[in-house]
């Protein structure tokens, strides 16, 4: 695992639901699936069979798969499978829209959502420190990241973590707070409370991805060098009642290398 001790900021921030900050700047969704086309509709006696083909097809790569506008299908795929988009497209044809990551797939790349840059930090409560722990900082395109976030007292009086679980990491452009990579798929996660006494430490589990959001073209982040790091809402500083400072984990270096 590769790891480091979190830094200290210095001013408020907003803190959830901005996090991550997602600028949607494309479409959400394939046309087709919003507007008239052209495109034969799937008569509704077929749709569920259809649709076991599709999942048998793109196997542990479908992310997703259901009904959308105009009697039509729409599937998502992880992140960087865009080949298999095409070959889906050219075994089943144009009745299956096909979403790859946070793209659409329509015959060639899409484009990229752009996310937004993270929040300036607060200050974190004295003695208490949140550190991001990654299984491998050397990742495959397209690969999500596995890890653990540990929340640690180390003064002389209890603190309660507020955060959530799983905890979110994102990836930055080195050495700025502007986010490029995140997880892609819907996250089934919760509020997270937990109580450290004096020295003690928690684990937390962590969920993040390589889905592009930097505006280029391309559902995963091409090979390179990036940050990776979470936002951990700590103990508030005003007591108990009072709102939690936004903080983070350290900036973490990773590296993305072909598949």
């Amino acid at each position: 695992m590769g790891s480091a001790t979190a830094g200290a900021g210095s001013a408020a921030a907003q803190g959830p639901p901005t996090y991550p900050p997602i600028e949607i700047t494309g479409p959400a969704s394939p046309t087709p699936c919003s507007g008239p086309s052209s495109i034969p509709p799937i008569a509704p006696a077929d749709v569920n069979a259809l649709e076991a083909r599709v999942t048998t097809f793109t196997g542990r790569a479908l992310a997703g798969i259901g009904q959308c506008g105009h009697h039509l299908v729409v599937v998502t795929l992880t992140s960087g499978n865009e080949r298999l988009a095409a070959r889906v497209r050219a075994t089943f044809g144009p009745s299956i829209q096909i979403m790859v990551g946070l793209t659409v797939w329509n015959g060639h790349p899409g484009r990229s959502p752009r996310c937004g840059s993270l929040a300036v930090p607060s200050s974190p409560a004295p003695g208490y420190s949140s550190t991001l722990h990654l299984r491998t900082t050397t990742l495959r395109v397209g690969q999500d990241l596995e890890g653990v976030v540990d929340v640690r007292d180390m003064g002389t009086t209890p603190v309660r973590v507020l955060t959530d679980s799983p905890i979110e990491v994102v990836l930055t452009k080195p050495g700025t707070r502007r986010v490029v990579g995140i997880f892609g798929g819907g996250i089934a996660g919760s509020a997270y409370g937990a109580l450290l006494t004096p020295g003690a430490a928690k684990a937390i589990g962590i969920v993040g991805g390589t889905s592009r959001c930097d505006g280029g073209l391309g559902s995963a982040l091409p090979p390179g060098h990036y940050d990776a790091v979470a936002e951990v809402s700590g103990p508030a500083v005003d007591g108990p009642e009072g709102p939690p400072p936004t903080t983070f984990t350290q900036f973490l270096p990773v590296r993305i290398v072909g598949k």
